[in-house]
């Protein structure tokens, strides 16, 4: 019996060893930045991750063609096109530029440095979320690459998250005694 318990305790301690290693989300905030004091060569290295799905979408529209068919029939024509950009929940990205000390651009874009999102905290007041040029009714406008799209409603309340690991570290040793005999 004292020697299931004492499998039990070593158990027990191993499983709490390893549930304190385990990393967790959590949102990436200017309190995080001083705390763990990252300046902008750190900020580059750190994984971030994006909270929730964010779609960019921008549309254009070309000149109306007009011209007549050989039966004599006005043909007008016109085209436009539209782009959309899905980034989902939980997508890893890179900073790829720090802008200030609340302000960093985000790539989620593995091919292209120049396409980013801009997140950050201008009021201090928490998380770094993602930020734009303008926003009415829960739309974005932001630049994107070298165009300008619009985040459509439901992604203006992503922000930035990071995995925070914390390592708690056990030591043990375990000694038998054989006892002692008098002389």
């Amino acid at each position: 019996m004292k020697k299931l318990q004492s499998l039990l305790f070593v158990a027990l301690i191993a499983t709490a060893g390893f549930l304190s290693s385990c990393a967790s989300y959590q949102p990436f905030t200017n309190e995080d930045r001083l705390k763990y004091n990252l300046d902008e060569a750190k900020l580059k290295k750190l994984q971030y991750y994006i909270s929730t799905d964010v779609t960019l979408q921008r549309g254009e529209r070309s000149n109306q063609a007009q011209e007549l068919d050989k039966d004599g029939k006005l043909i007008i024509s016109s085209s436009a096109s539209l782009d959309n950009i899905l980034i989902t929940g939980k997508t890893p990205g890179v900073c790829v530029k720090v802008i200030d000390d609340n302000k960093i651009a985000v790539s989620f874009d593995a091919s292209d440095d120049n396409k980013y999102l801009v997140f950050g905290d201008p009021n201090n007041r928490g998380r770094y979320l993602l930020m734009g040029a303008e926003w009415e009714n829960g739309k974005g406008k932001i630049n994107y690459g070298d165009k300008v799209f619009y985040v459509m409603p439901g992604g203006a309340g992503a922000y930035l998250k990071f995995q925070l690991q914390n390592v708690k570290k056990y030591k043990e040793s375990s000694t038998k005694v054989k006892g002692r005999k008098v002389n």
